[in-house]
């Protein structure tokens, strides 16, 4: 079997609107066309791995952490994505909880479990902390642009990214041209 490619990202900002509402599931907001952008992309053979926690973030509480995992899982699979195309890496189970931050350590884990192509992969992020990983892990890089991406958020120097987008559509749509 051949080498699996995949998107990476965190919820908050790339997904999911991030405005710092960490304690109600009923304020989640997807981003525009960002569901469709994951189906685009499990279309062309892209499975995705998705975290509920940031580097350097608080944790939110566990109750909070279980209703968004439920809350996301069930909008994908009512739109058309397959469960079997998306995996959350931060763990919240009623026996344990897991929060893993898209890290260098955890790509490098997810590539070896899911066979994956780091070349072919793509870190899709909205501050530059999240490049910086990508960069390092030696997959491509995809910065969202949007104005109302992290608001208060202060990215530090700059390094740059493979693709910029507006949203994560512009994203796919570049990704499966290539």
């Amino acid at each position: 079997m051949g080498k699996q490619k995949a998107i990476f990202l965190d919820l908050f900002g790339t997904l999911i609107h991030d405005h710092g509402a960490m304690d109600n599931v009923d304020s989640i907001r997807f981003k525009d066309k960002s569901i469709d952008a994951l189906k685009k992309l499990q279309e062309h053979g892209y499975i995705a791995f998705l975290s509920v926690c940031r580097i350097d973030m608080p944790i939110p509480e566990r109750s909070y952490l279980e209703d968004v995992q439920s809350y996301v899982m069930e909008k994908l699979l009512l739109n058309g994505i397959e469960d079997s195309s998306i995996y959350f890496v931060s763990y919240v189970q009623p026996q344990r909880v897991e929060l893993h931050p898209l890290t260098l350590d955890v790509i490098g884990s997810l590539e070896k479990e899911h066979n994956l192509k780091l070349s072919s992969c793509v870190l899709v992020g909205d501050i530059m902390k999240d490049i910086k990983v990508g960069k390092k892990a030696g997959v491509k890089t995809a910065l969202l642009s949007s104005p109302d991406d992290t608001p208060m958020e202060v990215d530090d120097e700059w390094v740059e990214p493979d693709m910029i987008g507006d949203n994560l559509y512009e994203i796919a749509d570049e990704l499966v041209c290539d």
